[in-house]
C-alpha cells in the first residue's frame, strides 16, 4: 500500500505549518526590549522636539526634530558608565507610583509621553504641563545629558 495514502494530507498540512512557526519565533526572541522612550512634541515657542529610545542591550537611538543640538536620527552604542548615569536620570521618577496621565489647562505646551519597562515595571505616562517634581523637568535633563555627554564632539573623540 501506498504511505501517503494512510496519511491524512491536513496531518502533513500541519507539520508544515509547526515547522514555520517554529522558524519565525526563532527570529522574534533576537529582538533587543526597549527599557526607555520619551518623545516630546511642539508647540508656538522653541520646544525641543526629539524622539529618544533606549534598549537593554545599551543602544540609544535619538531623533532630533526641531530646537535641538542634534538633528535628524542619530545612534549609539553606550559605555557602561554613560548608560548608568542616564538610566539613574530616568530612574530618578518613581514609575511604579505615576499616573498614566498628567494635565494641564494651560495651552501651547509640548506634550511628553514617557514609556519606562523595567525592574518588573512597565509604565506609560503623558505629562502635558503638569505631574510630579520627579517628571517636571525629566525632558529637559535627558535632553541636555545626550547633547552634552552622549554626542557632543568632546565625548566622541
Amino acid at each position: 500500500m501506498n504511505l501517503f495514502k494512510k496519511i491524512p494530507i491536513y496531518f502533513i498540512l500541519l507539520i508544515c505549518f509547526i515547522a514555520s512557526c517554529k522558524s519565525t519565533t526563532g527570529n522574534n526572541s533576537q529582538k533587543v526590549e526597549e527599557i526607555f522612550s520619551l518623545n516630546t512634541t511642539s508647540c508656538y515657542g522653541p520646544c525641543p522636539v526629539f524622539n529618544l529610545m533606549i534598549y537593554g542591550d545599551k543602544r540609544l537611538v535619538f531623533e532630533g526634530k526641531e530646537n535641538t543640538d542634534l538633528s535628524g536620527e542619530h545612534e549609539k552604542q553606550l559605555t557602561d558608565d554613560q548608560f548608568d548615569a542616564l538610566m539613574a536620570i530616568v530612574e530618578s521618577a518613581d514609575w511604579a507610583n505615576l499616573e498614566e496621565e498628567y494635565r494641564s489647562d494651560m495651552t501651547d505646551l509640548p506634550t511628553q509621553n514617557f514609556m519606562y519597562n523595567r525592574n518588573g515595571v512597565i509604565k506609560k505616562v503623558m505629562r502635558y504641563g503638569a505631574g510630579p517634581e520627579s517628571i517636571s523637568n525629566l525632558s529637559d535633563t535627558i535632553l541636555t545629558f545626550v547633547e552634552e555627554q552622549i554626542f557632543s564632539e568632546k565625548t566622541n573623540d
